[in-house]
């Protein structure tokens, strides 16, 4: 009777604490319901808006670039109506994605063309382009907004992309469009160019999300949930002035009411016809456009019921076998641990290869082991990596010291520079900032004249080390044929703007020198002055190389006296930094300057030891670079 009554109590015992953690069970399970389909939602949303704004911000984003791209091959074509045509045309061959493009002109541009004239150009079909001239009093663009925004912007603004319009012109149907300012030769405001986006590329895009997601994560036919029922998933895009342009039209937005609630960040849920509606939006960057997403309640928290009825099953099963096998079951997963210590034991000895014990059950000692043995192979693997990336490594600084070396091989680096000449003493020092740099420097004499310069390219590495090489060798061929600065410069100009797709400059700084009288004439291209003695050369700054190849520099001229010291140098010398983030400074240098009477090497030393004083062990941040000589004239 006892032993019955013992039974009992243990097992009412065990039952009131099982129903006690079940009750909690349960609670964390519909809690967890709730959060799973909320966060399913959430993704589903989110990996809607996500594809289609990458798919829509890809579309604009080759508008942009077709448009900026193109824009100067539209300039280009100004002299005749018939070469704007043949320019558009060329444009949608090469990009067919494009519907059309456009170009339209101010009042009378053309003359003989009338006071309207916009072309046109597009597909007709998928092969053939035809070109219209469309500007006429019925299509006064002029009034239009896109013209007026398009004409207020600068060459350097971003474009104007316009909401969705009906365009019956040429072909009756939705665009929008995206255009730019036109600039003549003398860079006046001439007209406007753009490329059109229809709008069935948007619904398109749209469509194909739509059958994606209807795969992915709609329930089957049998549920409460239909396949073509668009009332319980939409997808919409909505222009600034808060129009559906594009997707399905079962829901109207401007039927949501105004008050909400913030579900996460993603997700937000809103009231339609007394049905919550969980929502979905993402601004298109770049556009006004808003994209939005519905999903219906009962889409959001089907998945989840049916995710928490499975659970509840499995629940009820897995808690009558813990009950039998609990005890049992720690006492035999635990003794595999002395096993896996031993093996990690030998891994932290670094015997990558010491065996490690297998399991029958995929438990979490198993992993443990998985995860021993995957740990085991990273660090094998790592130490393998390591070795390679060492070897890579210590071959790309062969090749960057190769190229340090043919780098400083195209720059004077002999001194005395003119060991059999008494009138000219001259000295040089380029340090780059990383193995190659943009510095430049370069002297030769002929003719009884000393031809120098010095120049910073921008930015540093590979791609300034290349435009240095190129500008230091375009010296050396136009010196040997004008002795006259402003030509000089004026020539190297145009040669390093042709063909200058990354926008590289060189601030430059070029003279020549009459050793007989000391008559210097030079000319200054964006660069800092140079010191005669303790004062500066008067210099105009123009514009550097490389920026705008119709430049006209201006010629300057002065007298060198006997025995001074001209010292020049890049702005590596005035920003160089210490640790208090403070530059050198133009002060130092004008101290150091005109306090110095040595030879031009003494010179460049003293200011070298002054800078490497000032900044320590501050990292060099920019290629240092100075050139400095004295003349001797016979009396």
């Amino acid at each position: 009777m006892k032993k019955s009554k013992l039974s009992r109590r243990i097992t009412w015992r065990v039952i009131a604490i099982i129903s006690f953690f079940n009750v909690l069970i349960v609670a964390a399970i519909v809690a967890f319901v709730f959060i799973f389909s909320l966060g399913n939602g959430s993704m589903r949303g989110q990996y809607v808006t996500d594809g289609i704004a990458g798919n829509v911000e890809t579309m604009l984003q080759l508008a942009k670039t077709v448009t900026f791209n193109n824009r100067t091959d539209i300039e280009a074509n100004l002299d005749s109506p018939e070469h704007v045509f043949d320019a558009l045309e060329e444009i949608i061959k090469i990009n067919k994605r494009l519907p059309g493009c456009f170009a339209a002109f101010e009042p009378d541009y053309f003359k003989g063309q009338g006071r309207w004239f916009e072309a046109y150009a597009y597909y007709t079909d998928s092969t053939h382009i035809e070109s219209r001239q469309i500007g006429s009093p019925q299509h006064d663009y002029f009034n239009g907004v896109w013209y007026q925004q398009g004409l207020s912007l600068e060459r350097d603004d971003d474009g104007f992309l316009t909401d969705l319009y009906y365009d019956d012109t040429v072909d009756s149907r939705m665009f929008c469009s995206y255009v730019v300012p036109v600039f003549d030769r003398q860079g006046r405001k001439v007209g406007v160019y753009g490329v059109d986006l229809s709008h069935e590329l948007l619904n398109v895009t749209i469509d194909e999300t739509m059958r994606n997601v209807k795969k992915e994560f709609y329930v089957d036919a049998q549920s409460n949930i239909a396949y073509k029922d668009d009332i319980y998933f939409s997808i919409q895009i909505i222009d600034s002035k808060g129009n559906r342009i594009a997707g399905s039209d079962s829901l109207d937005i401007s039927m949501l009411k105004s008050e909400k609630e913030i579900v996460d960040a993603e997700l937000d849920m809103e009231d339609l016809k007394g049905t919550p509606y969980y929502i979905n939006a993402k601004q298109l960057g770049g556009t006004g456009w808003t994209l939005v997403v519905f999903q219906h309640r009962d889409l959001v928290f089907i998945w989840g019921e049916v995710l928490a009825v499975i659970i509840l099953i499995c629940m009820g099963i897995g808690y009558l076998v813990i009950f039998f096998f609990t005890t049992r079951s720690i006492r035999r997963a635990t003794q595999p641990l002395a096993f896996l210590s031993e093996s990690a034991q030998e891994l932290a000895k670094g015997n990558f290869d010491a065996s490690l014990p297998t399991f029958r059950h995929n438990d979490e000692v198993a992993q443990l082991r998985d995860s021993f043995g995957s740990m085991q192979q990273s660090l094998k693997q790592y130490m393998e990596d390591l070795k390679a990336s060492t070897t890579e490594k210590a071959s790309m600084e062969r090749e960057l010291d190769i190229a340090h070396n043919i780098q400083m091989s195209m720059l004077p680096k002999t001194f005395p520079a003119f060991p059999n000449r008494k009138d000219i003493e001259l000295y040089a020092a380029l340090v780059p900032a990383k193995a190659v740099g943009g510095d430049l420097y370069d002297f030769l004499i002929h003719d009884e004249k000393l031809f120098f310069c010095i120049g910073d390219v921008s930015g540093k590495g590979i791609p300034a080390s290349l435009v240095m090489a190129v500008s230091r060798t375009l010296f050396r061929n136009v010196t040997a044929h004008t002795a006259e600065p402003d030509h000089i410069v004026e020539t190297m100009n145009k040669s390093i703007c042709d063909g200058n797709d990354n926008f590289m400059f060189v601030t430059l700084f070029v003279g020549v020198l009459d050793l007989q009288t000391g008559h210097l004439s030079y000319c200054n291209a964006g660069h800092d002055a140079p010191y005669v003695q303790g004062e500066l050369l008067p210099c105009i700054p123009n514009l550097p190389i490389g920026v705008k190849p119709t430049f006209q520099y201006i010629n300057q001229e002065a007298d060198i006296k006997s025995g001074v010291n001209v010292f020049l140098y890049t702005d590596g010398l005035t920003e160089a930094k210490n640790a208090d983030n403070q530059f050198f400074g133009q002060q130092r240098i004008t101290d150091i300057v005109a306090a110095f009477e040595g030879s031009p090497q003494e010179l460049i030393e003293t200011m070298t030891a002054a800078v490497h004083q000032f900044v320590g062990d501050y990292e060099q941040s920019d290629d240092l670079t100075m050139l400095a000589f004295k003349i001797e004239i016979e009396q």
